[in-house]
């Protein structure tokens, strides 16, 4: 079976930022809960130092803060592996609430489409898969809960933090840094606002091979009250299997199932 990953394997470039300096262990200490949750094992530290581009003393002492707080633990043989806690658990009811608000559009997308289909959310300071449905294609997008997304690349993060204020956008950037994934990938700020501004004008979101070579992807936001977004849906495919016609029909399917995933999160009674 091919699987076309959504994110690329190559080490991204950094894009030169005084302002990410701050941030960049905290973005690292995250992509190390994505690599854990990612992996179906416990990992050494060599492997997991390798997998985050990082020296091992940086790498140790970051899961050593992550195993302190629950994020990570151990086991018998001193592996590391995903803890109980996730980061964003002050939100788990409503994340809980979100997937069920969307199972039945999600299901029917993936159905009628045949391409992958995904849910995020905000997750305070960064975005967060919570929920998705493979496509049943051999040659086809993936994705899995957990992964943390790139506010300013993928077409969830788009999604979600085209609709935020200015200044938490720009938290959610910095918190990620600005990478480049592909040639496509956007990473000069000016050019990440105006990205950002169109996709809010157009109410949806578009990804061409700007996380992954081969890769497309239109994530729409999920409304809650307004204005209010903390969540997005997406449909990813092969950029072999993009046509004129699909290039507009599926945008206007995940425009809708937003649409109705977020009245029915309004209907519910509590939210976290």
């Amino acid at each position: 079976m091919v699987s076309v990953k959504t994110r690329s394997a190559a080490k991204p470039k950094v894009a030169s930022s005084s302002s990410q300096v701050s941030s960049r262990a905290l973005a690292k200490g995250l992509e190390i809960l994505d690599i854990l949750g990612a992996a179906n094992h416990a990992m050494p530290l060599g492997d997991v130092s390798s997998s985050a581009k990082l020296g091992k003393p940086s790498t140790f002492r970051l899961l050593q803060t992550l195993r302190v707080l629950r994020y990570v633990q151990q086991d018998e043989q001193g592996n590391y592996l995903r803890g109980a806690r996730m980061p964003g658990d002050t939100t788990h009811t409503w994340v809980q609430m979100l997937v069920l608000a969307a199972t039945e559009e999600m299901a029917r997308l993936n159905a009628d489409l045949a391409e992958t289909v995904s849910l995020a959310a905000l997750m305070d300071d960064h975005i967060r898969v919570v929920h998705t449905l493979e496509s049943p294609q051999n040659i086809r997008m993936s994705n899995y809960p957990r992964r943390i997304l790139p506010p300013y690349a993928s077409s969830l993060g788009k999604a979600i933090t085209s609709f935020q204020s200015p200044e938490h956008a720009q938290v959610l950037i910095q918190v990620y840094g600005l990478y480049e994934f592909t040639p496509r990938t956007l990473t000069q700020p000016m050019l990440v606002r105006e990205d950002l501004e169109r996709t809010r004008n157009r109410g949806y979101a578009c990804e061409m091979e700007e996380t992954v070579l081969g890769g497309c992807c239109f994530g729409a936001p999920i409304h809650e009250q307004g204005e209010v977004v903390r969540a997005a849906i997406s449909v990813s495919l092969p950029h072999s299997r993009l046509t004129k016609e699909n290039e507009k029909s599926i945008p206007r399917r995940v425009v809708e199932a937003a649409e109705r995933i977020g009245k029915q999160l309004a209907a519910m009674p509590t939210k976290g």
